[in-house]
């Protein structure tokens, strides 16, 4: 409560100090700034800082939409849900004129109207597969609508091919190209699900850049974004096609090893420390090195009757070891003690 109030406290002095209005959307952004819940607003604040524009409240404005308001995919859904609308209308008085009897087709698109309730991506795309299918056939069978029903059946097609632009955008961490949280937590919920019914391991390994924070503010956030873009490829190039690698949040990594022992993921883990420390990084525009940077892995391997969230727990720790006991190693922790440390 102390804390909460201390950032709430910050954030009205921060308003006061940019001679903002104390509106609600200002204060969740210098709130969420203050207590850390969202490192990429915090950067993206500090690159404002560091390019001397000014934290004006269209900057803010424009923050606020891009991490406070609906998100990419709910504004995808709410748009396409709208487009399918206009389309079944369309359709529906193209039956109308031309007198066709088609009473199946007209009958399954007032049913697709009238399903049109709030619905998440892979429903939309499930309906309008469903709507061109039906479209195809009727095509087939009313030669007359053919060019129309052809043309509405390519506005589905191009539709379905926005929603699955849209959909791998929802999972996919824009700066770094690999998955995002919220597809590491359904993941990880499905290969818990599968190990426990199949029997076979699992393992989970969890990663952090060394002093990130000071290499951040030494070098900047342009700099600093390379680095985070550098891991993740050097994570993305080591592991198999089986396993989900995802930036689990700043910088921070997160690989799930299904069919992996433990020593197996700490011997994997092994090899993207090694691999990232043996990279000399290099600003090519002042032609100035930099010097290297380090990885603190932890590993473990999901026990009987244990639940996603005992995994991450067990594999923070072996993270929060590794960095204890003098970064840049591997840490893989067992379900009831602390096995093995490696590391240069």
């Amino acid at each position: 409560m102390e804390q909460a109030t201390n950032w709430a406290d910050r954030a009205m002095a921060r308003m006061a100090a940019e001679s903002l209005p104390p509106t609600p959307q200002h204060f969740a952004i210098w709130y969420s700034y203050y207590s850390g819940d969202l490192p990429d607003l915090n950067r993206a604040l500090d690159k404002l800082a560091e390019a001397g524009h000014g934290v004006t409240a269209e900057r803010l404005a424009e923050l606020h939409d891009r991490f406070f308001s609906l998100d990419h995919e709910k504004q995808a859904v709410r748009e396409a849900g709208a487009r399918i609308q206009g389309a079944l209308s369309h359709l529906l008085e193209l039956l109308r004129a031309s007198g066709a009897g088609s009473d199946r087709y007209g009958r399954a698109l007032q049913q697709f109207g009238e399903d049109m309730e709030v619905r998440g991506l892979e429903q939309l795309s499930a309906l309008v597969d469903a709507i061109a299918a039906e479209t195809r056939l009727m095509a087939e069978h009313n030669r007359e609508l053919h060019s129309q029903l052809q043309s509405s059946s390519s506005q589905m097609d191009e539709l379905r091919r926005n929603l699955d632009v849209v959909r791998q955008e929802a999972i996919t961490d824009s700066l770094t190209g690999l998955f995002n949280r919220r597809l590491f937590d359904a993941s990880l919920a499905e290969a818990v699900a599968r190990a426990a019914q199949t029997g076979r391991p699992l393992s989970l390994l969890m990663t952090d850049i060394d002093h990130f924070k000071q290499f951040n503010d030494a070098h900047g956030h342009t700099i600093g974004d390379h680095v985070l873009a550098l891991v993740a490829r050097t994570v993305k190039e080591s592991i198999r096609a089986t396993d989900t690698a995802v930036r689990y949040g700043g910088e921070e990594f997160a690989v799930i090893l299904p069919d992996s022992r433990m020593a197996d993921a700490a011997r994997l883990g092994e090899q993207i420390r090694k691999s990232v420390a043996s990279k000399k990084l290099v600003n090519r525009s002042r032609n100035v090195t930099l010097g290297t940077i380090t990885l603190s892995v932890g590993v473990a391997q999901l026990a009987r009757d244990e639940t996603p969230a005992d995994l991450i727990k067990r594999a923070d720790a072996a993270l929060y070891d590794a960095k204890q006991s003098g970064r840049n190693r591997v840490v893989a922790i067992g379900s009831r003690d602390r096995d093995t440390g490696q590391g240069g």
